[in-house]
Order: C-alpha cells, then structure tokens, then sequence
C-alpha cells in the first residue's frame, strides 16, 4: 500500500500547471504574506506557524519564516499534540501552530495534520485515500484508541466512499484521531444532485470553512483553497491517464452550495460567526474536493448544508477556529 501511494523523491515528476495559474498564485502568495503597496492597514496577525525550538513552562520559541520567535505561556495556555496536554509537554522540532493575543501564546496545536478525500484501498486500519490532484494520495492509520469514535461517525470505511479526519501527522502518514465531521450517506462518485434554484447567486452565502494542511503552499500562508475555481483556467484537474479509483471532483457539478465562479487572487470576505471575526481573504488554490461533502458544523449553531471555503491552518486559526474542531459557521462575500 506504501508503494501504492506513490511518494514523490524528489520535483522531477511534479504535474505541470498552466503558467497563467502557476503566476496567479504566486502573486496571490506574496500579497497574502507581505501584503501590497494598495492595501488598507490590518491588524497584527495572532497567527504564527512554525518549527518548535524549544519550551519551557514559562516560554515556546519557535522557528518561523522570519526568523527566531519566542511567545510567553500562561497556565491558561490550552495545548493539543493527539489530545490535550501540557504545553511543556511538546516536543523539540513538532510543527506548531500558535494562536497569540498580545504576543502571549494562549492556544497551541502540534503535529496537527488532516486527511480528506476518497478511499481507495484499505488493510485493516490502514487506509490509502485519494485527496484530488493537487495533493494525491496519502496513507492513513486508524488509531487503535480511536477507532470506534472514527468508526461510529465512518461506518463504512471501503473503496469509493469519502473520509475526513484529524490526527497526528508521522513520517509518511497521518495518525487518525478525530472524525473531522460524520460520513456522508453516499459515494464519492454518487453526490446529491445540487438543487434547482433559478436567480442570481446571493451576495452574501452562508455554509462551513474548513481547514487544509499546507501543500505547496508556505506554511504561514492565509488564503483560501475556493470550491468554484474556473476550471478552464486555475483549477488542477486529473490528468488523462490517471489511475481508474480516482474521483474527480469537477465531474460532479458545482456540488450542494451554489457558488459564483473565481479566479486565484480573488478576495473573499469571509467571517467566522462563532468568535464574530472577519478577515479578507485572497483565493490561493483549488478547494473542488469541498465540494463533495454536503454536511453542516454545529460549533454555534447549525450551519446551512455545505462547504463554502477551505482555508489554510493559519487563516482558520486567524479567523477564531479551533483546529480539532474540524469547522467553524462561515459566511462570505465576494470583495469587488
């Protein structure tokens, strides 16, 4: 199954991507990190992604993009390595993501990692499932303690239906921990057929924001993965001779939530309704797999049926999210 997965060595066999794609994006990274001479002031980001260096019960010092960064703990500082824990209690070289206020740590996330896609084989616990061309096929573990948790909201863990779970990320594979959200009750290349609603798209659709692990993205990155790329232009698509269990996303319509059409460096205006933060956000990447699963988050509320953004782990923890808790209540516009 390992061999199956089809690891990449090295960059000699990356797929090719269009360059008018290839260009946007960069362009939508550097705005998104650096900003650019035309935007309005923000405020200080209280997201920081990093490597840890060290810690202590008093001080985390990490090693971020800029350089060497140290953040403060409080006994109210909350930490989550595969459940909660001390914050002293992580480890030299863990990938962390903190959420700061006033430049004091009061959330850590370590070794977070989440795999979404379509399964194509199974060994027992083991999983191998397809998560779309951007990113391709990952290995997944079913936690021995974790596995009738996993298993009462993904009964039927076979080929062809989709998964998404949270866990600790291990050389080579994820340590499923925490069903991100329940099984939805068909194949991946079965969904509901989206309904038939005549008139505009309205300004302003509500739904769930999800969260993705970076891919080739940087790690401090805050953008958005969009469900509704033009797929004539931004959206990675399977290449002809892809392997036959794979399901792409893009066969199946605009999926349950209707969406306009974007381009990448397009800017949403998106706003976590359970902390009432907001943030304006530059489209960076493809999010078609979001697509396929119309389930709603209950973190303050019910939310309306499904996906509208797929953000990065730095911008989900920007905008207020809990990252094991998988989705937060979203609406968004689209800024003109």
């Amino acid at each position: 199954m390992r061999q199956l997965a089809g690891f990449r060595q090295g960059c000699d066999d990356l797929g090719d991507f269009s360059m008018p794609a290839r260009s946007a994006r960069r362009r939508a990274y550097r705005a998104a990190i650096f900003g650019t001479k035309d935007s309005p002031e923000k405020n200080p980001r209280t997201a920081v992604v990093g490597r840890v260096l060290d810690v202590s019960p008093h001080v985390i010092v990490l090693q971020t993009e800029t350089g060497e960064s140290r953040f403060p703990l409080t006994p109210r500082t909350s930490a989550w390595r595969g459940g909660k824990i001390r914050p002293a209690a992580l480890r030299e070289g863990d990938h962390a993501v903190i959420r700061t206020t006033r430049k004091v740590a009061t959330s850590i996330w370590a070794q977070i990692g989440r795999v979404t896609g379509t399964i194509i084989e199974t060994d027992g616990r083991e999983l191998l499932v397809d998560t779309g061309p951007a990113k391709g096929r990952q290995i997944l573990m079913i936690d021995e303690g974790s596995q009738r948790r996993i298993q009462v909201r993904f009964p039927r863990l076979e080929p062809g239906y989709l998964i998404d779970v949270i866990g600790l990320r291990q050389q080579g594979f994820l340590r499923a921990m925490l069903p991100a959200t329940a099984q939805p009750p068909y194949r991946a290349d079965h969904p509901p057929a989206p309904p038939l609603i005549s008139g505009h798209v309205p300004e302003t659709l509500s739904g769930t924001a999800v969260w993705h692990e970076p891919g080739e993205e940087p790690d401090n990155l805050l953008g958005v993965a969009y469900p509704a790329l033009d797929p004539e232009t931004d959206c990675e698509q399977y290449p002809n001779d892809v392997e036959p269990h794979a399901v792409d996303p893009h066969d199946f319509g605009a999926g349950c939530v209707r969406l306009p059409y974007l381009s990448v460096s397009s800017l949403l205006r998106l706003r976590n309704e359970c902390s009432d933060r907001t943030e304006i956000l530059p489209v960076t990447s493809c999010g078609a797999f979001a697509r396929l699963f119309c389930d709603r988050c209950v973190e303050c509320g019910t939310s309306p049926k499904g996906r509208i953004a797929d953000l990065t782990m730095a911008a989900f923890v920007e905008l207020g999210g809990n990252l094991e808790s998988g989705c937060f209540n979203a609406s968004m516009t689209v800024v003109t």
